[in-house]
């Protein structure tokens, strides 16, 4: 089942497949990577300086186009770092 969240911006096949595959027992199994992706993307171009991934706020998901069994932390972590990069492009 995939998740139902709406996504702004979402990774494409190849950047899911540099995320780590760990199931997160605890921490994230079966969240959306879309979902965390979009979280930091979206604090990045804020250049939020304490950023939080809200693991409970994340869809459900067990699709393969949203990360199964892929890192939401580190979803989380490429959305912030892509964030930042958009708001110092658009200050160019």
């Amino acid at each position: 089942m995939p998740c139902t969240n709406e996504h702004l911006r979402e990774l494409n096949e190849n950047e899911l497949s540099i995320l780590e595959e760990h199931q997160m027992t605890g921490h994230g199994r079966h969240k959306c990577c879309q979902c965390a992706y979009n979280q930091g993307y979206s604090q990045g171009m804020l250049l939020q300086e304490s950023i939080t991934l809200d693991i409970d706020s994340l869809g459900d998901s067990q699709a393969m186009i949203d990360g199964r069994h892929k890192s939401v932390h580190q979803a989380f972590a490429l959305g912030y770092k892509d964030g930042i990069q958009t708001y110092i492009n658009q200050q160019r």
